[in-house]
């Protein structure tokens, strides 16, 4: 089937995006965007389809000589894995041909099928248990978002089955409690989602989603930027407790904004952003606030593994935040640099080649062992296998080059196609090269994203001749006809740079410094922690220090052949490492 490179959803908004993310039209080139989708690909292949329709066939009496998964995941999230399968391997089927996921895709729909209720109630489990543990909210946004990807690149009846799901939920008799239940600030974005990226929204599902999550009382905390709105909900009673997948639901509240154009939701969205970004993130990326956590507060910046940080889940809702900021905003580069920290310095940090995903990002110690059925592996699936959705958005007039990876895109326009190759492979390299292909000559806009993070201006040269300088921290705008075979070329300069830490995690006489490069965050490795954190360096003479390795991106150390220097990403679970080492 033909997949629509845009979904024009803005005739159902009140406030229009400016520019759209492609469903389609991207390929990606050898380079480390492809070896982790690739290695997606081989993680999804993993998965056992009988254990994932276990408790879909418990519910129809159906015979199977299957085990279900194990852990809280499957026991107490029945069906929530096959949902995860579908998400993963749905958002790669837009991008590849895999025979084998879009067969495992037409298994899994069809088991859909037979398992849902006649009115539309479609989870294994009894209804009197929805109510319950996080299946109104979690849960259903997992098989919500499974749907719409199926839809979109498989097809397989699943837009109209979600119909069917999301009409019963609009009339579900447990709608006058729902946001009383387990975590239900994320239930606030399954229907706007289905909503604004499914040609079978309704606008019931924008009223539902108000009438029954809205919580004006917490949007009033995030509107005033009260400093500890993030780790205390005033709300009485126990749940929903604080939580850093509360930045889920304002997804959802962004997506209220975007269809009824009501400010207060924006002003919300953009207190919790100033919010998070300012007391909740790591320099190199990574929301501090998870749950389970009391002893969370601003400037925190845990470090020490005993205390959850850094969790996968929070980074996912945090860059699908940052995304539909960027359509709104184009011209803030901001959030496009807190996608690319996200994809960096926790997204691909936690994925295990295609054996596992991790769970927690851990800057000090060790990183966690890779597990292959939790809630950051279903939403690792969905990252990794829409990488090429990042890397550029557009319009009918604009194409934004946002993130630089080698790859490749055919921008489709009403005027006719245009193919641009990108020779570009940060952080292995600065150079940048774009190459434009098209029948004839077109008039458009190309926005250059300058990150912030370059190290001084970028000359910008078309077809060899410096056309313009791009600033840190920008889009650099260029208008103009454009003819087959034209070129733009620049420079982004990648330098190490210091960020001294402030938190619970300092040690008493002693400064410790996050290490940058590029978008990157980097670690010290050694035998031992003691000998990564104490490295000896001074602030002003680290460089001198750093002797590049044969592998790339690394660094050898001067006086310490047993410690290196390497971007956290490339880190494993057997190396002792720390983010943060201690500076004399």
């Amino acid at each position: 089937m033909k997949i629509p490179q845009v979904y024009d959803y803005n005739g159902k908004l009140a406030v229009k995006d400016r520019l759209f993310t492609p469903q389609s039209g991207v390929a990606l080139k050898d380079g480390l965007f492809k070896t982790v989708f690739d290695n997606n690909r081989e993680f999804l292949k993993k998965l056992d389809m009988g254990k994932m329709k276990y408790w879909f066939d418990k519910k129809t009496g159906t015979f199977t000589d299957s085990e279900p998964y194990r852990g809280h995941f499957e026991d107490n999230l029945k069906g929530s894995t096959l949902s995860m399968f579908m998400m993963g391997a749905a958002n790669a089927l837009r991008w590849c041909v895999d025979d084998e996921l879009r067969s495992r895709i037409a298994e899994a729909m069809e088991r859909l099928r037979t398992a849902a209720e006649p009115d539309g109630f479609a989870m294994p489990i009894s209804r009197l248990d929805f109510p319950s543990k996080e299946y109104p909210h979690y849960t259903r946004i997992w098989l919500t978002y499974a749907l719409c990807a199926v839809g979109l690149s498989c097809g397989e009846g699943a837009y109209e089955f979600l119909r069917s799901w999301q009409d019963w939920f609009n009339s579900c008799s447990d709608l006058p409690v729902i946001k009383y239940l387990c975590l239900a600030f994320q239930g606030v974005v399954a229907s706007t989602y289905e909503y604004i990226n499914t040609p079978v929204g309704a606008p019931e599902d924008i009223e539902t989603t108000v009438k029954y999550y809205e919580e004006p009382w917490r949007l009033g905390q995030f509107m005033r930027r009260e400093r500890d709105a993030v780790h205390i909900r005033r709300q009485h009673g126990d749940e929903p407790h604080a939580h850093g997948s509360e930045l889920e639901g304002f997804e959802g509240y962004l997506d209220l904004y975007r269809a009824t154009g009501k400010n207060y939701y924006l002003q919300a969205v953009l207190g919790a952003w100033e919010l998070y970004s300012r007391d909740w993130e790591h320099p190199g990326g990574g929301i501090v606030m998870c749950e389970g956590m009391p002893t969370n507060y601003p400037g925190c910046y845990w470090l020490d593994p005993k205390n959850n940080y850094n969790e996968l889940c929070c980074t996912s809702f945090w860059l699908y935040l940052n995304q539909r900021l960027h359509r709104l905003f184009p011209d803030e580069e901001k959030y496009v640099s807190e996608i690319e920290k996200s994809l960096f310095n926790i997204a691909i940090a936690n994925q295990d080649g295609g054996n596992g995903i991790r769970y927690f990002a851990y800057l000090d110690g060790k990183k966690q062992e890779s597990g292959l059925v939790h809630c950051c592996c279903g939403v690792g699936t969905r990252i990794f296998g829409s990488l090429p959705e990042y890397i550029y958005s557009v319009s009918d007039s604009e194409l934004s080059v946002n993130l630089y990876t080698p790859s490749e895109i055919v921008w489709e326009r009403e005027s006719g196609d245009v193919r641009v190759e990108m020779d570009a492979d940060i952080p292995y390299s600065d150079d940048v090269k774009l190459r434009f292909g098209m029948d004839s000559d077109a008039e458009f806009t190309v926005r250059l994203r300058i990150p912030s993070w370059a190290d001084g201006d970028a000359d910008i040269y078309i077809n060899g001749e410096k056309a313009g300088v791009g600033k840190p921290g920008t889009f650099h705008v260029i208008t103009r006809t454009f003819r087959d075979g034209d070129t733009i070329e620049y420079t982004l300069r990648q330098s190490f740079r210091l960020t001294k830490y402030r938190g619970a995690d300092e040690i008493e006489g002693f400064d410790r410094y996050y290490i940058e490069r590029g978008p990157i965050l980097y670690a010290v490795t050694a035998p031992d922690l003691k000998k990564a954190r104490m490295i000896g360096w001074t602030a002003d003479d680290y460089k001198r220090w750093l002797i590049p390795s044969e592998k790339p991106l690394c660094f050898d150390i001067a006086m310490h052949p047993d410690r290196s220097l390497v971007p956290y990403f490339m880190t494993d679970s057997d190396t002792y490492m720390t983010c943060c080492p201690i500076f004399g």
